[in-house]
């Protein structure tokens, strides 16, 4: 996984684009200073860590996954081997056991390709994705937008972006997922670079 880097230059020229529909959103590098983003390689080892993050704090899943990584070497071979007793001891929920092993076997199985995800719509990822038990939409859109740096998803369910996008807007109420993708819809397709500023507002908002 890697640390925070400075935009690259797809999305700076999308960063633009956006402003140029919203500018509300040209107020959080204003306030949080330049943003930064998380980019990870579409692997195996990525979705594990996803999944690992799912309804959790990021500091807790970074905390599970570093145990994780540090009794095994993170591969579909050894998560497939693991017992389920194994995976708990380093903090894994029976869910979170489940779906891991369901996306090591969808790998050693050949039904979940994820070397040919760059070829395909997100859509077509998405459905991949989220045939496997536990794993739904937000862990497909954190996928698409960190691993495969697509950035027309816009993660609506996440907690963070919902908040963010309430403080950004003076929102009496968090809005839900739905009343954001209707939000959205002015900005598309850059709802993924919204999403990254938004996430970016939040830590501000909870540093200050």
């Amino acid at each position: 996984m890697t640390n925070a880097n400075l935009p690259n230059n797809s999305l700076l020229l999308a960063l633009e684009q956006l402003y140029k529909l919203d500018r509300d959103f040209i107020k959080i590098e204003q306030l949080a200073g330049t943003l930064t983003v998380r980019s990870h390689p579409a692997t195996f080892n990525s979705l594990i860590r996803i999944i690992l993050g799912q309804q959790l704090s990021t500091k807790v899943a970074d905390s599970i996954f570093a145990k994780l990584s540090n009794s095994i070497e993170v591969t579909p071979e050894n998560i497939a081997a693991c017992s389920e007793a194994d995976l708990r001891a380093v903090g894994l929920s029976r869910a979170k056991v489940n779906t891991c092993k369901a996306v090591a076997d969808g790998i050693l199985q050949q039904t979940l390709c994820l070397d040919a995800f760059a070829d395909l719509s997100n859509q077509s990822i998405a459905a991949q994705l989220t045939q496997i038990k536990g794993i739904g939409t937000w862990t497909a859109d954190i996928f698409l937008l960190f691993c495969l740096d697509r950035l027309d998803v816009f993660p609506a369910s996440d907690l963070a972006i919902q908040v963010g996008y309430q403080k950004l807007k003076d929102l009496p109420t968090r809005p839900t997922a739905q009343e954001l993708v209707k939000r959205m819809e002015s900005i598309d397709p850059y709802g993924g670079v919204a999403a990254h500023l938004l996430w970016h507002y939040y830590r501000y908002l909870n540093q200050r």
